[in-house]
Parts: C-alpha cells; sequence; structure tokens
C-alpha cells in the first residue's frame, strides 16, 4: 500500500510539475521538481523492502543524482549546468551497468530455458541493433557542435554515455521476460529523448518555450517512472522464473 501511494504522489507530482512548466508557473516548478525524484526513490525502497541485489542498488544510486542533477538544473548559471550535467553522468553509468549486472536467462520466443551458453540479449546477439543509436548520436552531435562552444566535449562525453545506457536496456530483451525488458528500454528511450530535448533547446536549432519544457519534463518523467517499475519488475520475475525452472529441474519422473 505505502509503495504504490509513493508511485501515485510521483505520477501526481509529475503532472504538476508538467503543468507549471507549460503555464510559465515559476513557483509551481519550483516547489514540484525537488520532490520527484524523493518520491520515486521511496517508492523503490517501499517497494522491494529487503531485496538489494546489485541492479536496483544501483538503480537506487542513479535516482538519487538525478535528484541533485534536477536541483543543479534549476540554476542559471553555466557553473551549475555543467555540475547538472555531471550529476546526471553518474546516473546514466549506473543505470547503465545495473543493466549489465542483471543475471539474466536465456529466453527463446519468450520462453525461459536452462542454458550453458553465456546468455545474451538482443543487442550482443544482433550487433546491428547499434546502429539506429549511433546514427542517432552523430545526428545529435552535428546539430548541436556549432553552438555548444565550452560545453563540447561534456556534451560529447556525456552522449555517449546517455546512448550506452539505452542500449543496455535494450540488451536486457532476451535476457529478461519480454514485458519488463521492454518497459524498462521504454522509459530509458524516453530518458534520452528528454535529454535529446534539453540539448537541442540548449545549444541546437530549436527554440526553447514552456511547451517544449513541458514536453521534456513529460519524458523525463514517464521515463525515470517506467526504468524504475520496469527493472524492478526484471529482478523480481527472473528471481520468479529461476525458482520455477529450479523446481521443475528437482521434481521426481513419473
Amino acid at each position: 500500500m505505502a509503495a504504490r501511494s509513493f508511485l501515485s504522489a510521483y505520477l501526481l507530482v509529475g503532472l504538476l510539475n508538467v503543468i507549471s512548466v507549460a503555464t510559465s508557473n515559476d513557483q509551481g516548478v519550483i516547489l514540484t521538481k525537488p520532490l520527484l525524484m524523493p518520491l520515486l526513490m521511496a517508492w523503490l525502497i517501499a517497494e522491494t523492502r529487503s531485496a538489494w541485489p546489485t541492479p536496483l542498488r544501483l538503480l537506487l544510486a542513479g535516482l538519487a543524482f538525478a535528484w541533485l542533477g534536477d536541483l543543479l538544473l534549476m540554476g542559471d548559471t553555466d557553473m551549475l549546468f555543467a555540475l547538472g550535467i555531471a550529476a546526471f553522468l553518474v546516473t546514466q553509468v549506473a543505470y547503465a551497468y545495473g543493466y549489465t549486472r542483471v543475471e539474466g536467462i536465456a529466453f527463446r520466443r519468450g520462453i525461459p530455458h536452462r542454458s550453458d551458453a553465456p546468455v545474451r540479449g538482443i543487442v550482443s546477439r544482433r550487433p546491428v541493433t547499434l546502429l539506429p543509436f549511433a546514427l542517432f548520436y552523430v545526428a545529435l552531435v552535428l546539430a548541436i557542435w556549432p553552438t555548444a562552444d565550452q560545453f563540447r566535449l561534456p556534451v560529447l562525453v556525456y552522449g555517449i554515455c546517455l546512448v550506452a545506457m539505452a542500449v543496455s536496456a535494450l540488451n536486457l530483451i532476451g535476457r529478461a521476460p519480454a514485458k519488463a525488458a521492454w518497459t524498462t528500454f521504454g522509459g530509458a528511450a524516453l530518458f534520452v529523448a528528454s535529454d535529446s530535448l534539453i540539448a537541442l533547446t540548449s545549444f541546437g536549432p530549436v527554440a526553447d518555450s514552456p511547451a517544449m519544457g513541458a514536453l521534456i519534463m513529460l519524458t523525463y518523467v514517464i521515463g525515470q517512472g517506467l526504468i524504475a517499475v520496469g527493472l524492478v519488475t526484471v529482478v523480481r520475475d527472473l528471481r520468479q522464473v529461476r525458482a520455477a525452472l529450479t523446481s521443475s529441474t528437482e521434481a521426481p519422473s513419473v
């Protein structure tokens, strides 16, 4: 019950924040934005209780640094903007590493099975899936490069980590139950969209506006929520599938 309440509060505060941004209500933004990640972290703690494998610990760390990044990006100086990028860089690294630390199970057409071979996700099995991410990264860099000035190097590094985070999320597919894996990747994709819009409005050809700001926050709020819910579900579902596989092999034949 507590976990559901925290998640509902997160969604409500997120909606209020998006409305505040869309209507240029600065006071509303100040009141709502600092509450977003703490509410999502509270949901994570209440939902997982004492079960804290490495991927979920890294998820919590990523959310904490995202909260720090949110606070820093509420400032209006270049220094605070750079520090905000650094905080979110830690978030991306934590998420990406967390996805790789998921102890996956081999799935064939959605059906789990035991395998002595290393468990590989869709990206590992089909490297061609990297191509859209590489093209997206190049296009984004080309769009913002002329006006990024002193932020060129930080944006390059951050962009690589951001795309790597999304690729790592995609690679959960084939290693975890499909619905949970796709939920996590959907959240990662929305996070990429949100940060890309920030870059385009800060350095590139897209004009900043309340509507664009609202879209940035909408994709961010939904993306972070899907990442958290998706990864928790991935870990939980894999635990249940692993237990079922173990019990089926230990059951006596008749």
